[in-house]
């Protein structure tokens, strides 16, 4: 840094009286910086940082008190200060600068210049003396003993990069055990009228001929007192964790659990539409070891689920809502399945599994932390061409295509996620940078394997929709091949219905 004085405000005829700008200056702490400039007369002082303190995440040049002192008195106390840069917050804007307080407390009366600058020379001293001190005894020491200080302290050096090279540790969230607090159970929910006492136990309407209380040797074991909750819900015996998970993977699978309040089992949810089929799952499910897979398997492959989705009037008359499941319920992919597929018909999907997740968006931190989900080399960027699950999600700033398509709010619990149909979904589909670049990366895909015109509408709907066209399809996309192109096909077809939904 450097500090001049001038008489004018524009620092025309300005001098430097102080010039540390050629090297680095060791940070003072509290004590204070004295200046002596005799004889001089001037009006402003201006301090300029030449070169600012690497701090966590930005550079600064934290300056918290400045002091002109003259006839006794601090003439910069509450004049103006303007600055080029400062981050005016809390204990560092330009107000605080001639307040008389450093960036912690108020300052003491003023000192002579003179005994300022006598309390640094005898610091300046004192860390001189220190440093003496130290090169002594370094030159005291025995070779034999140097060499030996030497050694140790490669191997302290050796063993702390050999520490930093090591990947970093797992940390998790943990609580330090205290006795949990008496519950009791109240009068008519009064607080002032607590009834008996009762301890950690199962739900006991839940509890059969077992005690609702867990048979625990030592209640005011945390660890004890979770595993027995842990064991409870996982024994063969209880029918609702049994229950709820195969009703949320008939969910997953039909759009609709059978019992359509997922979270909710209670009297507030919603009753079952085969509560028989919903136990027999869940006991085929428990004595299948809890096999997901089976289960997936066992539903996939049943009858009810390799329905079509085609209505007729009888079928509406009779169970408009399909809780019977006459017929399969129509599903339109969620936000994240859909890009997937998008992805895997362009064949840019990659398909690895587990690690790090990956951000979709520009991130630029500044006071407030700027999350731009429209940045283009991100959408383009082939690292986040993994599966939509393992994306980095910002509670605060939802990327704006997925939220489009009803991708879930993570700031709530979302049991059932929101079905709409709307303009801007179609525009989306169609125009997103996403979507154009995919169709772009598509059309790609179809040239490199045929060339006739013929050839590729046939590939498009292989690699969009599964299947070849039919004979009135094929005319309609080869005319519109012909006029806009194959660009415009992959794009059309991504915005199909048969592409979106499933059936």
């Amino acid at each position: 840094f450097s500090v001049a004085i001038s008489e004018e405000p524009d620092f025309q005829q300005g001098r430097v009286v102080a010039d540390h700008s050629q090297a680095d200056f060791a940070n003072p702490g509290d004590e204070p910086v004295v200046l002596a400039v005799e004889g001089k007369r001037a009006r402003y002082i201006r301090v300029t940082a030449h070169r600012l303190w690497l701090r966590t995440n930005d550079y600064v040049f934290a300056l918290s008190e400045l002091q002109a002192i003259g006839g006794g008195k601090n003439l910069a106390a509450g004049a103006a200060v303007k600055a080029l840069d400062s981050i005016e917050a809390g204990r560092w804007s330009t107000r605080n600068l001639v307040d008389g307080f450093s960036s912690r407390s108020a300052l003491p009366a003023i000192e002579p210049a003179e005994v300022l600058a006598e309390r640094r020379q005898l610091r300046e001293r004192i860390e001189q003396a220190k440093r003496d001190r130290a090169r002594l005894i370094i030159e005291a020491t025995p070779p034999e003993l140097k060499a030996k200080l030497e050694s140790v302290a490669a191997q302290i050096a050796d063993n702390d990069q050999k520490l930093k090279a090591l990947p970093p540790q797992p940390e998790v969230y943990t609580v330090k055990p205290t006795p949990p607090r008496r519950v009791h159970v109240l009068r008519r929910g009064e607080v002032e009228q607590p009834r008996h006492e009762v301890g950690p136990g199962r739900i006991a309407v839940l509890a059969g001929a077992e005690s609702a209380e867990f048979s625990l040797s030592d209640p005011n074991n945390e660890g004890a007192r979770r595993a027995a909750l842990a064991e409870w819900l996982a024994d063969a015996e209880n029918p609702l964790t049994w229950r709820s998970i195969v009703n949320r993977v008939w969910h997953y699978h039909f759009g609709r659990g059978i019992v359509d309040t997922p979270n909710d089992f209670g009297k507030n949810g919603s009753q079952p539409s085969h509560p028989e089929l919903l136990d027999w799952l869940a006991a085929t499910f428990r004595d299948q070891g809890g096999s997901l897979k089976q289960l997936h398997r066992l539903i996939v492959t049943s009858s009810v689920y390799r329905q079509g989705s085609m209505v007729d009037a009888e079928a509406i008359r009779k169970d408009a809502d399909n809780r019977w499941l006459g017929r399969m319920n129509r599903q339109r992919l969620d936000a994240e399945a859909l890009r997937d597929a998008v992805l895997f018909a362009s064949g840019r999907l990659d398909r690895r599994m587990g690690g790090p997740g990956y951000d979709l968006f520009r991130y630029r931190d500044d006071h407030s932390p700027e999350y731009d989900h429209t940045a283009l080399e991100k959408i383009h960027d082939p690292h986040t061409y993994r599966r939509t699950v393992y994306r980095f999600v910002v509670r605060s700033v939802p990327n704006p295509f997925l939220d489009c398509l009803d991708c879930a709010d993570p700031n709530v619990n979302t049991p059932v996620r929101n079905k709409t149909l709307t303009a801007l979904q179609a525009l989306a589909l169609l125009n997103d940078p996403f979507m154009v670049r995919q169709a772009e990366l598509l059309a790609e895909r179809i040239s490199q394997g045929a060339s006739d015109p013929k050839a590729q509408v046939e590939r498009a709907f292989l690699f969009t929709l599964s299947r070849p066209p039919s004979a009135i399809e094929r005319e309609a996309v080869l005319g519109h091949l012909e006029k806009h192109g194959l660009r415009s096909v992959c794009r059309v077809l991504f915005n199909s219905n048969e592409f979106v939904f499933v059936d």
